[in-house]
């Protein structure tokens, strides 16, 4: 068996079957195994193709997932008869308590059905709860295995997404819930007990309805008498009045159409998150900025995002203070409290945070596209002190990416707050009577 340090790769056998066998201590946390089969756009196909407990194979079973034992996954692959769009399979795992420092020595293997069997283990991580144990990838008319070791921060949601998965906002990492246990067998019919004779006679019969509805039509009555007592010496015009008021008009009828099936073009799609797809233009990602120049707008995003929280921050514990003082006034607003508000809203309304969100959403752009240069040159590249080089750069990168998604995530909660907040002045100065 040849062991392949991080970063290596070596040639893969693709005829027959070709088991993957994921071993970790089976004391410590639960590993969710996962499957990517990605094209070479680095995402993939559709939701059958991402292999994961709640979807143990992809179609026609060219990548089977079981969890034989506690500590132990394996993964099937039938390379020969993966579809020409799929170029490569990773194959990561998450964990939905701890960090993967704990798991130091989990162990992947990956047997042929002929050729010697490949290994890489485990020997550094860090404190991420998602990593890319290894990949499967063409090269040329054959596959290759790269060890790849690769820690993804945030657990399985973000590696899902980052390969193409629509991850629903509840979905979670950890395996599906057992099943609930039956409902209660209801009882056959017995003999009433005292208690439900009881109960039943307690409730109100015909009688006593009969008696309430008399004395609410008695009560109608008397209103009408002294409030209308027109309407009760003409009830026959009031009759015919309220016919012609409320009787449709034959001539001015409106009549609905029956619902009308759909055409019968209409394509069908039974994927899991088929009713949030929209048809889109494509458009590919660009980058305007060189790597370097990535890195460092990247540290002044990162800079004024903390300024910004801090900001956002400090009126909302203004707002707070001020609306217990407005509470507490039983006279006018002084003129601080008003001058004070409206400095506020207007120094908030001027912070750049769609700017900055927009800034984020392009550099997120650019570190997909360093990913799948450093991912291009890995596949290319055999010679070890380079190898070395170019994971540490896709580290590099691959942390970028997820910094730059959490930032623009919360820009948008901030810019929500924001707007929150800037309500919340305007209607203190409103309450003051401006």
């Amino acid at each position: 068996m040849k062991t392949l340090p991080k970063g290596a790769n070596a040639p893969l056998s693709s005829a027959g079957t070709v088991r993957i066998e994921l071993c970790w201590p089976p004391n410590r946390d639960t590993l969710d195994v996962v499957c990517f089969a990605v094209g070479a756009d680095g995402r993939i196909p559709n939701d059958d193709w991402f292999v994961f407990y709640n979807q143990l194979q992809a179609p026609g079973g060219v990548v089977a997932l079981s969890t034989p034992a506690a500590g132990r996954a394996e993964i099937r692959v039938q390379p020969e008869h993966l579809p020409a769009g799929v170029d490569r399979l990773v194959i990561a795992a998450a964990l939905s308590h701890g960090a993967f420092r704990d798991l130091i020595g989990a162990r992947l293997t990956t047997t042929p059905a002929t050729g010697e069997p490949l290994a890489f283990e485990l020997t550094e991580a860090g404190d991420e709860q998602a990593l890319i144990f290894a990949e499967l990838y063409r090269h040329g008319a054959g596959w290759k295995l790269r060890a790849v070791g690769q820690g993804f921060r945030g657990g399985l949601q973000p590696l899902a997404e980052h390969f193409g998965v629509a991850v629903a906002e509840e979905a979670s990492s950890g395996p599906p819930p057992s099943d609930p246990a039956p409902p209660m067998p209801i009882p056959l019919e017995s003999a009433p007990s005292p208690t439900s004779e009881r109960h039943r006679r307690a409730r109100p019969g015909w009688l006593t309805w009969s008696l309430a509805l008399l004395i609410l039509l008695a009560t109608a009555t008397g209103a009408i008498w002294m409030f209308a007592p027109d309407w009760l010496e003409r009830p026959g015009e009031l009759w015919a009045e309220a016919r012609e008021r409320f009787s449709p008009d034959p001539s001015t009828g409106v009549t609905l159409d029956p619902p009308q099936p759909p055409p019968a073009t209409a394509e069908r799609d039974d994927g899991p998150t088929a009713w949030r797809r929209l048809p889109t233009l494509y458009q590919a990602p660009t980058c305007p900025w060189e790597d370097a120049q990535v890195f460092e707008r990247y540290h002044a995003l990162g800079d004024n995002y903390v300024r910004i929280l801090q900001r956002v921050e400090r009126s909302n514990k203004l707002l707070g203070k001020w609306r217990n003082e407005l509470r507490q006034l039983t006279s006018g607003c002084a003129a601080p409290f008003i001058d004070g508000n409206r400095q506020e809203a207007e120094q908030l309304g001027q912070l750049p945070i769609a700017a900055w969100m927009d800034e984020s959403i392009k550099l997120n752009n650019c570190a997909g596209l360093l990913i799948k240069r450093l991912d291009k040159e890995l596949n290319q590249e055999s010679r070890p002190i380079i190898l070395q080089r170019l994971v540490r750069e896709a580290d590099r990168a691959r942390n970028l990416e997820s910094d730059l998604t959490d930032i623009a995530r919360d820009l948008a909660y901030l810019r929500n707050k924001t707007a929150r907040l800037l309500d919340g002045f305007q209607e203190n100065i409103e309450a003051c009577g401006h």
